[in-house]
């Protein structure tokens, strides 16, 4: 093969997949890559641009959507499942006790399941302080907007429509005020 064609250039051979990892190709640059034959045709990495168009997020702190829904996704699910089960048990089954143990109780689930998000990512997730601070909006926002659809339908009084505003945006400003505290107060590089 080599020896039939004089005119022969490394450049021109094709690897295939089962000799590499890789898909290798060379086109007839002759020792100059910049400048393209008319025949070569590049191939787009594929895998580079999914992860490139990951969603509305990569803008925001270089992270997509996808990897704030893997950081907040299991610690707003417990906040959710913790909540509205409090709710439901307070409602149901303990009308005579004081409603302020179950809003202490919730208060201190807040606490935990935000410090718990901002310390997991960044220790798990190696995130930094805008990342963990947006991390915990978004999943503020999010488990907001289903608790109070949650109690649109649960308690249905006129309060819980104004509530459909009012909780997205509490529980994101308390995800944000936690985390924040939670990174001065042992992350920030001294």
């Amino acid at each position: 093969m080599f020896f039939k064609n004089p005119h022969f250039c490394y450049n021109e051979a094709v690897m295939t997949n089962s000799q590499h990892k890789r898909d290798l190709q060379y086109s007839t640059d002759y020792g100059h890559p910049w400048e393209l034959d008319a025949k070569t045709e590049l191939k787009p990495n594929v895998q580079e641009d999914k992860e490139y168009l990951d969603g509305f997020g990569e803008f925001v702190f270089g992270k997509g959507l996808k990897w704030y829904k893997e950081v907040a996704a299991w610690p707003m699910f417990i906040l959710l499942l913790v909540e509205i089960g409090l709710r439901v048990m307070q409602t149901k089954y303990f009308v005579t006790i004081n409603p302020d143990i179950f809003t202490g109780l919730i208060n201190f689930t807040r606490l935990a399941v935000f410090v718990y998000l901002a310390v997991s990512g960044v220790k798990r997730y190696w995130a930094n302080k805008k990342q963990i601070l947006t991390a915990s909006v978004l999943g503020g926002l999010v488990a907001g907007i289903i608790l109070a659809l949650f109690q649109l339908f649960w308690y249905f009084e006129l309060w819980t429509f104004f509530n459909l505003i009012g909780q997205p945006l509490l529980l994101a400003a308390e995800g944000l005020v936690i985390s924040w505290l939670v990174w001065q107060l042992f992350f920030k590089k001294k």
